[in-house]
């Protein structure tokens, strides 16, 4: 079922509004540039090779969310009590209308009545631009090397500015293992690595990205598993005090669609966000798929993986450094995009770059990472 079966429902549920009833009625000729979007059809017509799926016109297999929709609802949470917590709200619709329900907790578990934020992330005004500066790492250390089902460490760091949090580990200075926390942006960072064995010596660095995508990694340290250890911190009395709620506000980074959340207290406490996206049908019928499955998921429906380069990871490392005319999503996830134009293009397969020289030489540059 295509989106004229969507358009047609959208028809009738919202009355008199009736939606375009095909895409080219937004997205060619004098319409497309009168309402400022970029005439796509008249592009397509122009390249030697196009995708078989634009020459049908099926652009809703990509682009359009599919099948009847309750409403998605997820929940993000905090991994440690902090005085700001900034979290990150993917895959959101521009136009569709957001109920963010907040629940606050203090140190002692008491839990603080909080507010409901409502908003459209096409509608946020507050807009922040790149600093263009990497978050500074202070403070890494081993916070424990303890055993209980599986031998695991917590490796503990602080960052100048909300960011994520990854441990890069392994036996040698290559690492090769990986944690990851990146839903919450925080200064103080923990992580748990498990499955460790006992008597080794582990490399390991940690890394922040900043809500820019700027990156930071530490020097490589060394962690001991022949003992156990512990530094947490000693029991503090109980702080009885009003703990103050000082924002709850929501923010986007400029030229981007990048939404987040912040939350800052007086006092450290812990957030839980349950995020409710309504059942809403729009111009887009149920609305635009998010960028990841329209460039990784849809694409993977008809091309197997493993007979190209993997998709679906993370794009900076040691060696490797990701030039702007190779797009990727979700602060660096590499897709197939990344290689291939989606509609067509002047070379086969659709590549950006001549595939016998240009294409690896552009990402794996052998410099050390930055």
């Amino acid at each position: 079922m295509g989106f004229l079966f969507w358009a047609n429902i959208a028809t009738i549920s919202l009355s008199n509004a009736k939606p375009p009833s095909n895409c080219k009625d937004c997205h060619s000729g004098a319409k497309a540039v009168e309402m400022g979007l970029e005439d796509v059809y008249a592009k397509i017509d122009s390249l030697p090779f196009k995708h078989s799926i634009v020459e049908e016109e099926k652009c809703d297999l990509c682009h359009i969310i599919r099948g009847f929709k309750t409403g998605r609802t997820w929940e993000l949470s905090s991994p440690d009590a902090q005085k700001e917590h900034v979290f990150f709200l993917k895959d959101l619709s521009w136009d569709r209308k957001y109920k963010v329900d907040l629940r606050i907790k203090d140190n002692s578990g008491k839990e603080i009545p909080a507010e409901s934020v409502q908003f459209i992330p096409s509608q946020v005004s507050l807009a922040i631009s790149n600093d263009q500066s990497a978050p500074l790492l202070k403070n890494v250390e081993v916070e424990e090397v303890r055993q209980k089902i599986f031998l695991e460490a917590v490796i503990r760091w602080e960052t100048d500015e909300p960011s994520n949090s990854v441990v890069e580990y392994g036996l040698t200075p290559q690492y090769g293992q990986t944690v990851i926390s990146e839903k919450v942006f925080l200064k103080r960072h923990k992580v748990a690595i498990s499955g460790l064995k006992g008597g080794k010596q582990y490399h390991y660095r940690v890394l922040s990205r900043d809500i820019f995508g700027n990156i930071n990694s530490s020097d490589d340290f060394i962690l001991n598993t022949s003992e156990q250890i512990s530094k947490e911190e000693g029991v503090r009395g109980i702080d009885k005090s009003q703990l103050v709620v000082k924002e709850v506000s929501t923010f986007k980074i400029k030229e981007t669609k990048d939404i987040y959340l912040k939350v800052v207290s007086d006092k450290p406490i812990r957030a839980y966000l349950t995020v409710n996206e309504p059942a809403e049908i729009d111009k887009h019928g149920f609305g635009l798929a998010p960028s990841r499955f329209s460039r990784i998921d849809a694409c993977v429906r008809c091309h197997a993986q493993g007979a190209s380069h993997p998709v679906g990871i993370m794009s900076k490392g040691p060696k490797t450094k990701i030039p702007a005319e190779l797009p990727t999503v979700e602060g660096g996830i590499i897709t197939c995009v990344t290689c291939h134009y989606a509609h067509g293009g002047n070379k086969r397969y659709f590549a950006r770059l001549d595939f016998q020289r240009d294409m690896c030489m552009a990402c794996h540059t052998g410099a050390p990472f930055i």
